[in-house]
């Protein structure tokens, strides 16, 4: 099975490719190979022409910070009266809005005029983290900053849709080995180095190891579910517990841990949401394991061999 996949070169697309290369064949869409999802016509041109049946659509703007940092202008150009002149701004602008929306829209009707089925992924910062209790699937979105904003206007789009589609919310996904060092691995080089670290106490998220999400996306695949689900690991932790957990499995020293809250953290940056627990059990049901934090911190371990 041929699977047609934007952003495939990024920490979770490339973790795909290499746990399932011997499963699908992977047809690579992304800046990597001169494809930007901005541009509607090349966009529909390369996703009709496949014969791939499924479309993963990976390719997104995720620093949270920097897309708080386009908000003014993706509002000025949402105000322009041209439609084509508001698309032309996003090709040359590369915006949140540009690339999380108007990119997911370029391929949604890509895979409408082909017949392909879409998996969209999006993010667990779709939820304002004001809920005491873990999210689940039916709750309804209230992003808070301009990322998650954007992450849910794809979600929406998808769900619109005629399409058949799967839309899977990530959370903190981490894994061993990657040129761009997810949340994990900054901790675990510094810590190794000796080096002190600031962790929030206020902060709840479900850190998910990517090895899992690659054979969730397997087992949605070959059972050809439809729609939304959590694929997402089965602790919640704070980044300070996140710390301690990772410092009592390799053995670092947990003095090197600072606490901090986000108010001090974030400070003049976008605002987070305080609980981010997603609750996993849709996807468990169909067979599908996702390890706690310490399980997956275990695996990060082995696969290092430290």
């Amino acid at each position: 099975m041929k699977i047609l996949g934007t952003g495939l070169t990024g920490l979770i697309g490339s973790r795909i490719q290499e746990l399932l290369k011997d499963k699908y064949q992977f047809e690579n869409l992304s800046l990597t190979t001169s494809v930007d999802v901005t541009d509607s016509e090349k966009i529909l041109s390369l996703i009709t022409s496949s014969n791939a049946s499924l479309v993963l659509h990976l390719a997104a703007k995720t620093d949270v910070d920097g897309c708080q940092k386009d908000k003014e202008k993706d509002i000025k150009i949402l105000r322009y009266e041209d439609i084509k002149e508001r698309e032309t701004a996003w090709v040359k602008e590369k915006t949140a809005w540009g690339v999380n929306v108007i990119g997911t829209k370029n391929v949604i009707n890509a895979c409408a005029r082909s017949g392909k089925k879409l998996i969209y992924v999006s993010t667990d910062f779709v939820f304002d983290g004001k809920k005491e209790k873990p999210y689940g699937e039916e709750d309804a979105p209230s992003p808070i900053n301009w990322y998650g904003q954007t992450k849910y206007e794809g979600e929406k789009l998808v769900a619109s849709s005629s399409l058949s589609w799967v839309i899977l919310r990530l959370a903190y996904p981490y894994r061993a080995n990657f040129q761009k060092r997810d949340f994990a691995r900054v901790l675990i080089d510094r810590l190794k180095n000796g080096e002190k670290v600031s962790l929030i106490t206020d902060h709840i998220m479900t850190p998910t190891l990517a090895d899992d999400l690659s054979y969730a996306l397997e087992t949605i695949i070959n059972k050809e579910s439809l729609g939304i689900f959590h694929a997402v690991g089965s602790q919640f932790v704070s980044p300070f517990e996140a710390g301690v957990i990772i410092s009592n499995i390799f053995g670092f020293d947990k003095n090197l841990l600072q606490k901090t809250t986000r108010e001090e953290f974030f400070k003049n940056r976008a605002g987070r949401p305080f609980n981010l627990a997603l609750k996993n059990d849709k996807i468990q049901k169909l067979g599908i394991k996702m390890r706690t934090f310490e399980e997956g911190i275990f695996e990060i371990k082995k696969q290092l061999n430290l």
